[in-house]
């Protein structure tokens, strides 16, 4: 149950914030600033858990896409979910790099 929670929280809390934010003058800040955050953190928080680094991206991606495109109708933003991917996999790499750098000593 706590894996589940851990899977699904980024975004409830994604879905959140675009809720919040709909007033469309806040979005843009969430969109480039907030949600790029978001994934950095996901990628340090599962440098364990592939698996549930996995769903956690597929579940945010989509809680990104859905409300961006029926709130704003600002088209797919598929590139900035790439990128958001991106970051949060090399974030991943980072964490799991220093890690087993620190354990081998």
């Amino acid at each position: 149950m706590k894996k589940i929670i851990k899977i699904i929280f980024p975004s409830i809390l994604m879905i959140l914030l675009i809720y919040l934010w709909k007033d469309g003058k806040d979005i843009l800040n969430g969109i480039y600033i907030a949600f790029p955050f978001m994934y950095v953190i996901l990628g340090f928080i599962y440098s364990d858990f592939k698996k549930e680094l996995l769903f956690s991206l597929i579940l945010l991606s989509v809680s990104f896409l859905i409300p961006i495109n029926l709130y704003f109708n600002m088209g797919t933003c598929i590139d900035l979910i790439i990128i958001y991917n991106i970051l949060s996999c090399i974030c991943y790499l980072i964490k799991k790099k220093v890690r087993n750098k620190t354990s081998k000593k």
